[in-house]
C-alpha cells in the first residue's frame, strides 16, 4: 500500500486544474510508491477556490498562501500561481 503525501496547491487557474488532474491520475501511469492526498487548495477568491476544490476533490480551502504553507498537515506545496509570485512562496514553503 503506497504511503500518502498531503498536497497543498496554490492557484486554481489552468495550471491548478492541470496539476489536480495529474495528482488524480498519476497512479495510472507511474508506480510512485506514494498516493497524493488532495488536502488544501488556496486562492485569493474564496468562492472560486471553493468551487475549484469541490470540482477537483480538494478537502479544504485557504485564501492566504501563508496559512497554507504553515499548516502541519501539508507535506508538499504545489505552486500554480503566476510565475512572478513563486519566489516568495517557495522560500516560505522551504523554511
Amino acid at each position: 500500500m503506497p504511503r500518502k503525501i498531503n498536497v497543498g496547491i496554490i492557484g486554481y487557474g489552468f495550471m491548478g486544474r492541470a496539476h489536480s488532474n495529474g495528482y488524480r491520475q498519476v497512479g495510472k501511469f507511474f508506480d510512485t510508491g506514494v498516493e497524493p492526498a488532495l488536502k488544501a487548495a488556496c486562492g485569493r477568491n474564496r468562492e472560486a477556490t471553493e468551487a475549484f476544490a469541490r470540482n477537483w476533490g480538494w478537502e479544504d480551502v485557504e485564501i492566504d498562501w501563508r496559512r497554507l504553507v504553515e499548516r502541519n498537515d501539508i507535506d508538499l506545496v504545489d505552486i500554480c500561481s503566476p510565475n512572478n509570485t513563486h519566489g516568495e512562496i517557495v522560500l516560505a514553503a522551504a523554511a
